[in-house]
């Protein structure tokens, strides 16, 4: 007897909105507690996250063999044509490196860009030996949510994922804030009402003890 195709059910568009809104406020969350309580481990939650909204790929083979790059990321699913502040300039330290202070990440002052040319754009140039790596935001958010902790967790890491895990710590939380103002979404009112509700809570559980 043929074996039966497993049924495909296609998600609605008011459900890619409702997950869209789920990631966001997740990443709020996250990025809030990192910040307000210093609660580091949450930097894995905020990997995972941007990974979810911006940067989850995957490699389909099609007919013939050929390998495509399949974009299943949450903001081009509610916005056909996103667009995003650029990386500000980078500073120099010697031949072969430079960065982008994290609080400086973006400049809010040019135009937005779209999404994969904001994705491909590099944010750090580091020498290790005779090894220059230029990481990419996609590199980034990537490496971070694939290798140290934000989805899985490597027990080795190659060169360009090791510099990636140092930086990781304050990077993630200014990819996220660069996310929030280039859609319009303020943190910082937004953090106020998640620390009320998180307060509101608390005293409620208190009061039914």
């Amino acid at each position: 007897m043929e074996k039966e195709k497993p049924l495909v059910f296609n998600r609605s568009n008011a459900g890619t909105y409702r997950k869209f809104d789920e990631a966001i406020k997740i990443l709020e969350y996250s990025v809030m507690l990192v910040e307000l309580f210093k609660l580091k481990e949450f930097n894995n939650v905020i990997a995972g996250q941007l990974r979810l909204i911006l940067c989850d790929t995957s490699i389909k083979t099609i007919k013939g063999g050929e390998k495509v790059v399949i974009d299943n990321s949450l903001l081009p699913k509610i916005n056909l044509n996103p667009k995003l502040y650029p990386v500000r300039d980078f500073v120099e330290l010697r031949e072969g490196n430079a960065f982008i202070p994290g609080e400086l990440l973006f400049d809010y002052t040019k135009p937005m860009i779209d999404l994969k040319t904001w994705r491909d754009q590099v944010i750090y140039k580091i020498s290790l030996g005779d090894n220059l790596h230029e990481i990419t935001i996609f590199d980034f958010i990537k490496e971070s949510a694939n290798k140290s902790g934000g989805a899985h967790l490597d027990s080795s890491l190659p060169e360009k994922s090791f510099i990636v895990d140092v930086h990781s710590e304050q990077v993630l939380r200014y990819i996220a804030k660069g996310l929030f103002r280039s859609i319009g979404r303020d943190f910082k009112a937004h953090s106020l009402e998640n620390l009320t509700h998180i307060i509101r809570e608390i005293e409620q559980a208190k009061a039914s003890e």
